[in-house]
């Protein structure tokens, strides 16, 4: 970082957006990992799956665009993961 500097709340959105993917993304690329490796199993990964999309799917956010293209960014992951090989 070069200084420290006031973020407006548009800025604060995005940088928590791109935090949440790049969590997703890694913790989906951890279980992809495990999973071909035997480690991790198709019901194993199905229940991390669900616990991911849970506060998704809370009604409060059943209206929220970027919570749905989380969601459906989460879903295309764990379609891959859990399909056969």
């Amino acid at each position: 970082m070069t200084g420290k500097r006031d973020l407006d709340l548009p800025q604060l959105f995005a940088a928590l957006e791109v935090s949440d993917i790049a969590a997703i993304n890694g913790i989906a690329s951890l279980a992809n990992i495990l999973r071909k490796r035997g480690l991790l199993t198709v019901a194993e990964a199905s229940a991390l799956h669900q616990s991911m999309s849970l506060p998704l799917s809370l009604p409060r956010h059943a209206d929220n665009l970027a919570v749905q293209e989380l969601q459906l960014h989460l879903d295309e992951l764990f379609a891959h993961i859990v399909a056969p090989d």
